[in-house]
């Protein structure tokens, strides 16, 4: 088996960089065929795992970042790869639904090289942008862009407090939407502040928009909040939202769907898997049990 780890320099400050040493003393013990190969540009990531998997039968590509990387493999990645995450990044989002454990970085590479192969969901946005993750648009794709094109690059801003500095400076002046929807076949239309489409548990450094998130049920968890109310209630909201306690909350809706199609009333921010852009129209969809995914030893996923 090829072992292919595609590392994001930029990543957490750097802190993906970190890993190569581990890496390098894991395989000088154990062998093992491997290459380390370091991104150098937006999208570098899909193009490397494009390349390996046309050129060998059976790889597993690690992603050695933040969910922004993990993201650009996810879209370059093939059927006869194996995919593993490797928490490089600044909220490494994606990994806390397979790993909670605070381990020390010898022991995460080793871990993660020894893993189980799982197979699980992903999702499309417009039929060919993957997440394994989240999908979200309005006010916490704000946030991200903020925090990617603002804070990160505030080296006085501890990594750990990005998403949180960034939540108060965007939360304080919320944009509002006007939303048309079919989920599964049932139309629904409101007022938006959030709308976020969920595969993982966590996003954005901080945020639990969907606690009950399993990403092998082949259900994608809808969650959005309506826009009639006060800062102070959007601020009551929002801290709820870090901790997954907002879904009995009369401004939240929440629900499951396999497939969701999304008309805005004029432009708005989504972000997926850390990666932004703006729309006005998509299409959301779940492919159930699609991928297959290398996890941590000794971690059973969703538990």
């Amino acid at each position: 088996m090829k072992h292919v780890f595609i590392i994001n320099p930029v990543s957490g400050k750097g802190h993906a960089l970190e890993f190569i040493g581990e890496i390098e003393n894991y395989f000088k013990i154990n062998g093992g065929d491997y290459e380390i190969i370091k991104t150098e540009r937006i999208s570098h990531a899909t193009e490397i795992a494009k390349e390996y998997c046309e050129k060998y039968q059976e790889v597993t590509i690690y992603s050695v970042g933040g969910d922004g990387t993990m993201k650009e493999i996810l879209d370059g990645i093939q059927e006869n790869a194996i995919m593993c995450v490797i928490p490089g990044g600044t909220g490494n989002d994606f990994y806390k639904s397979i790993d909670k454990r605070k381990s020390e970085i010898a022991q995460i590479v080793k871990d993660s090289i020894e893993g189980s192969i799982e197979y699980v969901d992903y999702g499309t946005l417009n039929g060919t942008s993957k997440f394994l993750n989240i999908c979200s648009f309005g006010l916490d794709a704000d946030i991200n862009v903020y925090a990617c094109n603002e804070a990160k690059k505030n080296t006085n801003i501890p990594n750990s407090m990005v998403y949180a500095y960034s939540a108060l400076k965007v939360g304080l002046h919320p944009s509002t939407y006007h939303m048309k929807g079919i989920v599964d076949g049932r139309e629904i239309e409101d007022e938006i502040l959030l709308f976020a489409i969920s595969n993982g548990k966590f996003y954005g450094g901080m945020f639990m928009p969907a606690p009950m998130a399993d990403i092998q049920d082949g259900n994608l968890d809808v969650c959005y909040f309506k826009n009639k109310m006060t800062l102070l209630r959007i601020v009551h909201l929002i801290l709820k939202y870090t901790k997954g306690k907002h879904l009995q909350e009369k401004e939240c809706e929440f629900f499951n769907a396999k497939r969701i199609e999304l008309s805005f009333d004029r432009t708005i921010s989504y972000q997926i898997d850390g990666e932004n852009g703006t729309l006005d129209h998509c299409v959301v969809e779940v492919h159930p049990k699609a991928m297959r995914l290398k996890v941590p030893k000794g971690r059973i996923i969703n538990k």
